[in-house]
């Protein structure tokens, strides 16, 4: 088995388990992580970049989600720590697994508003944004009160109105991908800017 493989594994073994804090891990790893992984190989054959690294990110750049929720305050922190972990088990050498871990995985985060460093942080940054727009992604967490038990539909209303300009504007690097990322923004702001309920 080689080393990417090995990592898909291991993610998969995390989310094969019940998250004890919400109950999201099967829809999680095949509803989001699985196609940002897909969009990954995609962006990546399109601009030569080796792929084996930042498929790796995106298998394990929310991995804490397995365990714990987005409203953790030390997510991203868990996520990048086990993810090293995992690498390493995977068989990745230290030098690899720093790049994919601080320069990918970190990078496309947007930190600070700064914009990644590196194509590979692009790319993940990018995949992870039209994972949002191209899948069930939105209307799941909104409908399974995902994020914010003790909210309405409209405080997650204005979560998704907020988070889709933030995925169009700043996460989305390359123009073919924000073109084609646009009409689901137009849908998504249409639906979610209805009247309040």
């Amino acid at each position: 088995m080689d080393r990417l493989s090995k990592v898909i594994d291991i993610v998969k073994g995390y989310y094969d388990k019940k998250n004890p804090v919400i109950d999201w891990n099967k829809w999680i790893f095949e509803g989001h992580i699985k196609i940002v992984a897909s969009w990954v190989e995609e962006i990546s054959k399109k601009y030569g970049i080796n792929k084996e690294g930042t498929l790796a990110a995106a298998y394990l750049h929310d991995l804490a989600y397995a365990w714990t929720s987005k409203n953790d305050p030390d997510l991203d922190e868990k996520s990048e720590a086990e993810a090293r972990k995992v690498l390493k088990a995977a068989g990745f050498p230290e030098d690899k697994t720093t790049f994919i871990v601080d320069k990918i995985i970190h990078g496309h985060g947007i930190h600070d508003g700064k914009e990644p460093e590196y194509i590979e942080a692009k790319v993940l940054a990018t995949a992870d944004a039209l994972a949002h727009f191209t899948s069930d992604f939105y209307s799941v967490i909104c409908w399974n009160h995902y994020l914010f038990e003790d909210k309405d539909l409209n405080a997650y209303k204005a979560w998704v109105l907020n988070k889709i300009e933030r995925d169009l504007n700043n996460k989305i690097f390359f123009k073919e991908y924000r073109k084609l990322a646009e009409p689901y923004y137009k849908s998504l702001k249409a639906l979610f800017s209805l009247s309040k309920v």
